[in-house]
């Protein structure tokens, strides 16, 4: 971090110094032009000089405006003075503005504060601040000058420099007035509108000091202004109001209130407006674009917007302009001005006062002034209509008036509203320096402003409650001579318009520009009182907020609630929504209304307006049920009668419900809660229930009928319904029309209350319902028959109970009696007819039989039963009909009991059905069959038990019997198949298996119909596995036949089955033995414990069945599987190891299991618990070999047929653990210690299946110690090794799987070292045993923290040695076969591996380029090495010439050695100069190596030229056939330039020369690389691109990539033509060219030692011959081929000529790295390269030319 600087020293030294001191400097005149154009505002200059006026303490200004006749429009021949004054206004020009005021002349502080700039007025009590509203003038005046009493002073320029003059006036030329003249500095400035400037001035005359005011152009009197103030009152301040503003730096200390009166005189030409046809030749001057651009006076006071549509535009619209008769006439008008102004004293703090000074350059003032300006009401029959000129005063007073919103003043109007319909003047308010807006933004400016503007806020609710308390006295006095005692609506209506006006004036608008002016103004109007309170009109007076309400229009009824008159809601509702928004007023209130409904009662008009006001607020969701019942409840009207008298006071909480005259007529009685219909006919019946009221129901109104039935206080004798035939022929009709829509719960409640009351009119009177008859019972004449009552249905009558036949009991007493009752119409008829005839008779009036009488009759015994033994007879006893069946045969021979019944008996006769309603049976239950035939079994009547069951099975589906619930039958009744006994539906079955485990079958003759007795074909599932667990088979051919019954219902096994069954021990394991033996019990397995088939694995330890494959399918179910699980061998060899081991007695059997729980791995890493125990258990088998003495024998070759292992030793197989268990993984290692280990198996799945398990590798345990001699000189070899092996470890590592690779080649590449020794020893250990071997090594790897170094000795190299140590830092763990591979890499030749399949290009290509890059790197160093040599000479030189003062000129005519960059001779290497460099010109340099290259021997044609500056060496040019263009050469003849003076600059070094041009070379790169990349400076230099165009890098596609890695790539344009050219097309035809042509590229690439990697090859048709993009350089292929492939490709032309032109090429693009552009500069770079690397191409060209050395020779003599 740099030092801390001690700028306070620092700055004290530097004012110490004792150089000149120097004044800052200003320019007046750009000074006054950036301070004039903060002055943007209108009429900025009037407004500076009346405010200079005002605060001169003058009571009148005049101002006049003196103009130019025009040159061009003559007078008007007519001479009136209207036209002359219309002419001086249309094309006169202003001359000079002359303003003169009566103030106070000017004192000397004047006169100096009048030269000085921003130094403002120190009067605290003035508005100037800044001192620079004077300096307004500037902008169209040159020179102003003022008089003022006895002196002058008179302004000139100097240049930029301002200065003054002042002179002593005499006693002729002096004046009590101060006069401000202004002469412009153009001529072309118009008249000002007359009216604009006549509003500016009459609003100008509002709050300031000034009395009068005139306006003159010329001789013309245009305007006179006169401002009288009526005496001043009091304002009295209420009390609740808080005078101090929130900061409280200022408080209002009195406040007092006048009207000013404003007389206004002006000719009517102030309201004329130009025509747009005549306009003058001024408004094509200031329309003209090439007039002087000036800043005119009066073009700064008409800036109004052309957009704005202006109180002048609007009024000149609307006046006729025909009517101009005396544009010279005077017009007057007067208007009024309320103003209350206060007075406001100041608190501010020291620091506070001193910040507000220094912004100011004024102390802020102890008292300062505040007053504010609204328009009073005047009512229209007082406005003056003998005022002249009305419309045009509306406008000149437009600006005056606050209709819309008002401005704040500060001393004149600005920019800035007010929010509300109000001026205020403000003279203490800051303003910004152009004084169009307040100041919001200084820091102390702005609290001073905020303060200010609450403090109008204040002001504004003093004025506001001031008029409020003015309209309270008005109503009082008008209150007191009509001599009333409290204010009504009526009273207010003639103070309402002034109270609305008021409420508009106060209203607050969003303010302009700034809002925030008027929002602080509002807040301080809302929220100055201690109280929430303010005084507002209502329509019982003005009263506090709090008393008063807003109410909806349709609240008439309550008169008696003080609440805002509509006009004032509607009129000033922006006043209304702020007193809401502040919540000083709120909406009438339910306890508002409650209390006004406590006080009086409604009138019957208000009932109706109160009812649908509390409906709408109901349903509006207003108020809530219990408060529309509390009102309710406390609202009283008086009912009126028909005379107007009040007949009864109703209480409308007592009300409950509402008429509805379309169920119950108007003019019936109704209960005393039900409310009028006269009040509730024009209400809907959703307001009515609103109310809580329901209409009122038929139900409850004849309860009231009935309940006060005998009540003559309520109802009358003709109201009586149990008395009165009239009323109930009028109640019974209304019940009668509503019956259809009643309830079915109603119409019982109606029928239980009028069946005992006598409310049916007969012939013998008033009766009960039930005692009363229909007309149409005619059977006895002294019946009460029923009377009047026609309209009325008979169902209704039928339901009260009115009979349409007679009573059973009279019916039985006549009909079945032995005698005629008397009267009666029946003879008596024989005693077995007697029922019969009854049915009939029931039968014929069955429409009309109550239902009770129905049911009395299924009740009674009235039918006899026929005799068994004769059907003719009949029993004397009755029957219930229910009990009795059909007469039919079927029946008959069920000895079922059969109704008695003569003749045919027809079921669908009207006797059988009503035989049928009382209960008559037509067919027997299933139960009943069932008990007949179980009876019939039993008594062993085997005819009726068969003729039931064929009357069963054949009526079984129309009889619907398949319903009946055979479950709990209990008698038995079904036969069984093995024997003759019975059984019930649910305890036998039909499949013959059922009986395997003992249950019944059912015959076989009734199987077929088993479904239809409920016969199951099998038992419950559940039942039969309990048989099977009980009583499980003993043998397997009993299994085999059980099993399978259980397989055929496998469907019914369900889940909750399964369990069970795999559990249990049912099946049985035989286990055989010799034929004279007896068989041994079985032993019961579960079936999840065996398994079906057979095994030759798995059969001696797991228990395997075959039953077949039917019975086998049950076992499947119940969980038998067909072989063990993995799992589960897993879990029986953890557990029974050794059982397993010896049942087997042979490892390879036990290697099998271990061999498939590998193959089963990842399951059983899934099973945690069982793992756990896997790595516990000792279930693997390991091995231990044990070497015996080898036995000597005679044959020599003996050992040759054995292996080595089995010939001198013995494998021993152990049960171990997985920790015991040792991974081969060191073949070497395990040959040293294989007698003390054990062995895992050394198979792959079992290595990686004892891993896994935690068995430890034997690399893991094994310690290896080396001792190695010294180091050999010569470490070549080694060297060689380790780049060998980084080479060979990627072959190695290529098809190793990822999880295998321990550390990749690039971790050999940084971690291992190899180091050759004289020896090498090699000491193994064994962890934890005190074993270990020492033998000698040829290779052995040692690791010293992260570093690895492999140690190799001997005079050859052991590559398998060094594969062993290698494997295993390449792999973590290494088989036995790694070794020997990576031995094969590394010793076999990459030739020899790639024919042996190995992918070895890449290693090739990758070697290759390394050699080239080292090439490229070793000349690279060389050409650095030699600039270093040259810098160091160039230095050593120039130091020389420096001692010696040498002042040689350089040599003219000398080869341009001179870089454009040069700079002097201590320039630093590689530094680049900004400066222009000096453009040179090459001088032939192309042709003059044409000529010493011997190349300009043949005659040349003409060749085209190109912009590069110099022809291309082409000796052997051949035509371009096809009609193309030949191709340009890359350079270009000279051609005569225009000389140019050049400054001299020193002679550029070689060696900087030198270093450039390698840099150029450096910065190529491969196309598209993220390398970065710098090109040289460019110039932009118009020039055509031809053959060097980097463009064409935009349309090339890639399309292979050809020889020495020089990607290929062709122009789009080429793929797009017709023919189109195809890629692979291309790459065939043209493979030979190509490959020749990146040949040529790479030699003539090596010259400069360039990365072939920035070479590309691309082919178009086009004018490219190469182009660098970005470092990239690009050689068309075309070029190539029409110049010198055929030669090249035969083998028979000089390749010296391509060589060089495409040399020439390159040196060009290189060039391109430093220069973009083809200028002089890029032609000096070439010329550099060539003179550089000439050697070197010409090396090339001897070694590729005819007799090389000869030309090689020759060329070495000329250049030197």
């Amino acid at each position: 971090m740099a030092a801390r600087v001690d700028y306070n020293a620092l700055k004290a030294r530097t004012l110490g110094s004792g150089t000149d001191e120097e004044a800052v400097t200003v320019n007046t005149r750009a000074l006054i032009d950036k301070v004039l154009a903060r002055y943007s505002g209108e009429w900025t200059v009037l407004r500076e000089l009346l405010q200079n006026a005002a605060d001169a303490g003058a009571t009148k200004v005049t101002i006049k405006f003196e103009t130019y006749p025009s040159a061009t429009v003559p007078l008007p021949q007519t001479g009136s003075a209207s036209d002359v004054l219309k002419h001086v206004v249309t094309n006169h020009t202003v001359n000079r503005l002359l303003v003169t005021n009566d103030g106070q002349p000017f004192n000397d502080n004047d006169w100096s504060r009048l030269k000085r700039i921003a130094e403002g007025n120190p009067d605290e009590t003035k508005i100037g601040a800044f001192g620079v509203g004077f300096y307004s003038v500037f902008a169209d005046c040159e020179e102003p000058f003022i008089s003022s009493g006895k002196e002058a002073m008179a302004f000139y320029w100097k240049g930029n420099s301002l200065f003054t003059r002042r002179l002593q006036l005499s006693v002729s030329d002096s004046s009590k007035d101060t006069s401000f003249v202004l002469d412009y500095r153009n001529t072309t400035s118009a008249v000002p509108p007359l009216l604009q400037v006549s509003q500016f001035l009459a609003s100008s005359l509002t709050f300031v000091g000034i009395q009068n005011l005139e306006l003159w152009l010329d001789d013309y009197n245009i305007l006179t202004l006169s401002k009288k103030t009526a005496p001043s009152s009091a304002v009295e301040i209420p009390h609740d109001i808080e005078t101090k503003t929130s900061d409280g730096l200022m408080k209002i200390k009195s406040v007092i209130q006048e009207v000013s009166q404003i007389d206004g005189s002006w000719m009517d030409i102030v309201g004329w407006r130009l025509p747009r046809s005549g306009a003058s030749n001024f408004d094509s001057l200031r329309n003209n674009d090439q007039a002087p651009a000036m800043r005119n006076f009066f073009s700064r006071l008409t800036r109004a917007s052309a957009s704005k549509e202006d109180v002048s535009s609007r009024t000149a619209k609307s006046r006729d302009d025909t009517v101009e008769k005396s544009l010279t006439s005077r017009s007057s008008t007067v208007i009024f001005l309320n103003v209350n102004t206060a007075t406001i004293e100041t608190f501010t703090s020291r620091s506070f006062k001193d910040e507000l000074e220094r912004a100011t350059k004024k102390p802020p003032p102890k008292t300062t002034k505040l007053a504010i300006l609204t328009s009073p009401h005047i009512p229209e029959a007082h406005v003056n209509d003998s005022s002249s000129g009305k419309a045009a005063s509306a406008d000149v007073f437009a600006s005056i008036l606050p209709t819309r919103s008002g401005r704040i003043f500060i001393g004149f109007p600005t920019h800035q509203t007010t929010g509300l319909r109000a001026h205020i003047s403000a003279p203490s308010v800051i303003p910004t320096v152009e004084r169009e807006s307040i100041d919001l933004n200084a820091r102390w400016v702005r609290t001073w402003n905020m303060e200010m503007l609450r403090a109008a806020g204040i002001v504004c609710r003093i004025a506001f409650s001031s008029e409020m308390t003015t309209l309270n006295s008005d109503i009082q006095r008008s209150l007191a001579k009509s001599g009333k005692s409290k204010v009504r609506v009526d009273d207010i209506q003639a103070s309402l318009p002034a109270a609305v006006n008021t409420a508009r004036t106060f209203s607050f608008q969003e303010s302009t520009p700034s809002a925030q002016t008027g929002q602080i103004i509002e807040d301080a109007f809302w929220t100055c009182n201690n109280k929430a309170s303010i005084d507002v009109l209502s329509t019982c007076g003005v009263l506090p907020n709090h008393e008063v309400r807003i109410t909806p229009k349709n609240l008439s009824f309550m008169e008696g609630i003080p609440a805002l008159p509509e006009q004032l809601v509607s009129d000033a509702k922006t006043f209304v929504d702020r007193l809401i928004d502040y919540g000083l007023i709120t909406e009438i209130t339910v306890s508002d209304i409650k209390s006004a409904l406590e006080r009086s009662a409604l009138s019957a008009q208000h009932v109706h307006e109160f009812l649908v006001w509390l409906g709408e607020q109901s349903k509006s969701g207003k108020l809530d049920k219990s408060t529309v019942k509390n009102l309710l409840s406390v609202a009283v009207a008086n009912e009126e009668a028909s005379d107007g008298k009040s007949s009864q006071v109703i209480v409308l909480g007592s009300m409950k419900a509402f008429l509805n005259p379309n169920k119950i007529p108007a003019d019936l009685p109704v209960p005393s809660w039900t409310m009028p219909f006269r009040y509730t006919r024009h209400l809907s019946r959703a307001d009515l229930e609103e109310y809580g009221w329901e209409e009122l129901q038929i139900v409850p109104w004849l309860k009231w009928l009935l309940e006060e039935a005998g009540n003559r206080n309520t109802l009358s004798a003709n109201q009586d319904l149990t008395q009165s035939p009239k009323f109930a022929a009028q109640v019974l009709p209304v019940l009668s029309k509503q019956w259809d829509v009643l309830s079915q719960s109603s119409k019982i409640t109606i029928t239980e209350l009028l069946a005992p009351q006598t409310i049916i009119p007969t012939k013998y009177g008033m009766r009960k319902p039930g005692d009363a008859y229909f007309p149409s019972v005619k059977v006895f004449d002294d019946l009460p028959i029923v009377t009047g009552l026609n309209s009325v249905k008979d169902k209704i009558l039928v339901a009260l109970g009115v009979r349409k036949t007679l009573e059973l009991g009279v019916v039985f007493s006549r009909l079945l009696s032995d005698a005629a009752q008397p009267g009666g119409a029946i003879t008596n008829e024989k005693s077995e007819k007697q029922h019969i005839r009854l049915i009939q008779y029931l039968a014929s009036v069955r429409e009309d039989i109550p239902t009770t009488d129905i049911q009395r009759l299924r009740d009674t015994p009235i039918c006899p039963k026929e005799v068994q033994q004769d059907p003719h007879r009949f029993s004397a006893e009755r029957y219930k009909v229910s009990t009795l069946y059909e007469p039919r045969l079927a029946l008959r021979e069920l000895g079922l009991p059969i109704l008695s019944w003569s003749g045919p008996y027809r079921s669908g006769s009207p006797e059988g059905k009503l035989l049928v309603v009382l209960g008559l049976r037509t067919t027997p239950s299933a139960g009943e069959l069932i008990e007949t035939m179980a009876r019939a079994a039993k008594n062993g009547d085997g005819k009726l038990r068969d003729k039931a069951m064929a009357y069963f099975i054949a009526n079984h589906y129309i009889n619907n019997y398949g319903a009946y619930d055979f479950s709990q039958v209990t008698l038995p009744f079904l036969p069984l198949q093995s024997s003759g006994s019975l059984s019930t539906p649910s305890h036998c079955f039909t499949d013959e298996g059922a009986a395997l485990l003992g249950f019944d079958v059912l015959k076989q003759g009734l199987q077929p119909h088993a479904a239809k007795f409920g016969v199951r074909t099998h038992p419950p599932m559940d039942e039969c596995i309990a048989v099977l667990l009980r009583k499980p088979p003993t043998n397997k051919k009993e299994a085999r036949t059980l099993f399978a019954y259980f397989s055929g219902r496998l469907s019914e096994i369900n889940s909750a089955n399964i369990p069970r069954l795999s559990q249990a021990k049912f099946v049985p394991i035989v286990t055989s033995k010799a034929q004279s033996e007896k068989p041994a019990a079985p032993r019961y397995v579960s079936p999840q414990t065996c398994f079906l088939g057979g095994s030759d694995n798995y059969g001696e330890i797991f228990d395997f069945v075959d039953f077949g494959q039917e019975a086998n399918t049950f076992l499947l179910k119940c969980g038998s599987k067909q072989e063990p699980t993995k799992l589960e061998i897993a879990q029986i060899l953890v557990n029974e190891p050794a059982r397993i081991s010896s049942t087997f007695r042979d490892p390879e059997k036990y290697l099998n299991l271990l061999r498939n729980l590998a193959d089963a791995l990842p399951a059983l890493k899934k099973e945690k618990d069982l793992l756990k125990a896997m790595k516990r258990a000792p279930f693997l088998l390991a091995s231990k070999d044990i070497v015996s003495t080898p036995i000597m024998t005679d044959r020599a070759d003996e050992a040759d047929d054995f292996d080595d292992e089995e010939a001198h030793g013995i494998k021993e197989w152990r049960l171990t653990s997985a920790a015991d268990a040792i991974i081969v993984d060191d073949y070497p290692s395990y040959s040293l210690f294989r007698t003390d280990i054990l062995a895992a198996p050394q198979e792959t799945a079992l290595e990686d299946f004892y891993y896994n398990l935690g068995s430890p590798l034997l690399s893991s345990l094994i310690e290896e110690s080396a001792t190695y001699g010294s180091q050999v000189h010569d470490q070549k070899s080694a060297v060689r090794l380790q780049k060998q092996i980084c080479e060979r470890s990627r072959l190695f590592l290529h098809d190793q799987p990822p999880d295998a690779i321990k550390h990749d080649s690039k971790w050999l590449e940084k971690s291992l070292k190899v180091i050759s020794v004289s020896s090498i020893k090699l000491r193994r250990s064994l962890k934890g045993r005190n074993l270990h071997h020492v033998d000698r090594r040829s290779a052995a790897v040692t690791q010293s923290g992260r570093d690895y170094t492999l140690w190799i000795s001997g005079s050859g190299i052991d590559y398998y040695q060094v594969s062993q140590s290698l494997v295993h830092l390449l792999l973590n763990r290494p088989k036995l076969h790694s070794a020997l591979t990576l031995e094969l890499l590394l010793k076999t030749e990459l030739k020899e591996l790639g024919a042996r399949g190995f992918n070895v290009s890449r290693i090739l290509r990758q070697k290759a380029a390394e050699k080239r890059l080292a090439d490229q790197q070793q000349q690279l160093e060389e050409e650095r090495r030699r600039i270093e040599d040259q810098e160091k000479a160039w230095n050593d030189s120039q130091q020389k010439q420096a001692s010696e003062q040498a002042k040689e000129p350089g040599i003219p005519g000398g080869f341009p050695t001179e870089s454009p960059q040069a700079k002097t001779g201590t320039q630093k290497l590689g530094e680049v100069e900004n400066d222009e460099p000096i453009r040179r010109v090459p001088q032939g340099l192309f042709e003059t190596w044409r000529n010493r290259l011997g190349l300009n021997e043949a005659p040349k044609p003409a060749r085209p030229q190109s912009s590069s500056g110099g022809s291309i060496p082409n000796p052997n040019h051949q035509a371009i056939t096809n009609g193309e263009e030949p191709p340009p050469p890359y350079a270009q003849e000279n051609k005569p330039r225009q000389p140019k003076t050049l400054t001299a600059n020193p002679v550029t070094a070689p060696h900087q020369m030198q270093q450039n041009l390698l840099s150029a070379i450096k910065k190529s790169r491969a196309y598209n690389s993220n390398a970065l990349y710098s090109r040289g400076e460019t110039n932009q230099i118009a020039e055509t691109r031809s053959y060097c165009d980097e463009k064409m890098a935009q349309n090339l596609t890639f399309i292979a990539s050809g020889a020495h890695g020089i990607n290929i790539f062709l122009s789009t344009q080429q793929q797009q033509q017709l023919p189109p050219t195809d890629p692979s097309t291309f790459l065939t035809q043209h493979s030979a060219g190509l490959s020749a042509f990146a040949s040529l590229l790479k030699e003539a690439a090596s010259v400069f030692a360039l990365d072939l990697a920035s070479l590309n090859i691309f082919y178009d048709k086009g004018r490219s011959i190469a182009f660098n993009r970005q470092g990239s350089i690009f050689c068309n292929y075309l070029y190539f081929q029409q110049l010198h492939e055929e030669r090249l490709v035969r083998g028979d032309g000089d390749r010296g000529d391509a060589l060089l032109y495409w040399w020439v090429t390159l040196c060009h693009e290189l060039a391109h790295n430093l220069v973009s552009d083809h200028s002089a500069e890029h032609s000096y770079y070439i010329e550099g390269f060539v003179m550089e690397y000439a050697r070197r191409v010409v090396t090339k060209l001897g070694e590729t030319a005819p007799g090389g050395k000869r030309v090689r020779g020759e060329l070495l003599v000329e250049i030197d």
